[in-house]
């Protein structure tokens, strides 16, 4: 959709800012080359968000979609609708409700969309939404979903490796921020049974590069406005491919590049698994395979 020219949906009013997945054009592009691969060939497409991410909408509702979405929050899903380009559209139903009360019926929706899901929940809330997306999802359906994740022998620096790319131009302030939070072999960010990061120990530990004189003043608080709203349960990306693959088939991983060089952000693009039989000559990778069985069953049955 984005080889024509700069679409407007690359034009986001929360550019730079926190609240992914606003933080680059490139992350915008790739979520609409994924969409446009999810509905290909559909006549219609009703499609649920989760999370009031007003780019992920806007995407729904450019193409003229049904669109339901979700978020818990009613203020956040206020703020967040006032951002977008298609805000208050006719085709969209909001839902104020918890992500782990959802009760649509069986088969409901052709696409699912989300942004930071499973990064928002407990491990154990994790396998309890993908079994029930899994269910509302058509045997056709698509989810997307980006997750952050990290593997299992990701590179640690000394931080002060990480801050001198800063200021030399090599880093962006969410990559010092990663760099600092998860590529730092003197601070460890996640614990290692539960996979929940803890932020109040991260500012502490950017105090005491302050009180070194590793990072300035400044530096801190803009790394502090950025960890604002990044509280996450950050599997190995192994563990969560996993844990996606009890329910869903994998058609497409990709790293998201365009939220920073160091970004631990992933794109998992996934089909239903369990709900149609399908062959064995029917090659796992191959995309859209769902689409192109059925529609070579109902070929051969005409």
């Amino acid at each position: 959709m984005f080889d024509k020219g700069k679409s407007k949906l690359q034009q986001t009013k929360r550019f730079g800012k926190v609240d992914v997945p606003a933080a680059s054009e490139l992350t915008l592009e790739k979520f609409n080359q994924l969409y446009s691969r999810m509905i290909e060939g559909a006549e219609s497409i009703h499609a649920l968000v989760l999370g009031a991410t007003p780019e992920l909408r806007d995407i729904v509702l450019e193409n003229d979609h049904i669109l339901t979405t979700v978020d818990h929050n009613e203020d956040a899903m206020h703020e967040k609708s006032e951002m977008m380009h298609f805000k208050y559209h006719p085709n969209e139903t909001i839902v104020i409700n918890d992500w782990m009360k959802l009760d649509f019926p069986d088969n409901t929706f052709d696409a699912i969309l989300g942004d930071g899901v499973l990064t928002a929940l407990s491990k154990d809330d994790q396998k309890t939404l993908l079994d029930n997306l899994h269910r509302m999802l058509k045997p056709t359906g698509h989810l997307l979903l980006r997750e952050a994740a990290v593997i299992h022998n990701r590179p640690r620096y000394d931080p002060s490796v990480h801050v001198h790319e800063y200021r030399a131009g090599q880093y962006n302030v969410f990559d010092l921020f990663f760099g600092l939070r998860l590529y730092n072999h003197a601070f460890a960010s996640i614990d290692v049974t539960t996979r929940k990061t803890y932020l109040n120990e991260f500012k502490q530990k950017l105090d005491e590069y302050v009180e070194s004189g590793l990072l300035s003043v400044r530096e801190r608080d803009q790394l502090r406005v950025v960890g604002e709203e990044l509280e996450h349960t950050i599997l190995h990306k192994e563990d969560l491919e996993s844990l996606i693959r009890n329910t869903f088939h994998s058609r497409d991983i990709v790293h998201d590049v365009g939220s920073g060089f160091l970004s631990p952000w992933y794109f998992f693009l996934n089909q239903p698994a369990g709900q149609i039989e399908l062959p064995d000559h029917v090659p796992t990778e191959r995309q859209n395979y769902v689409h192109d069985y059925l529609a070579s069953q109902t070929d051969s049955e005409e």
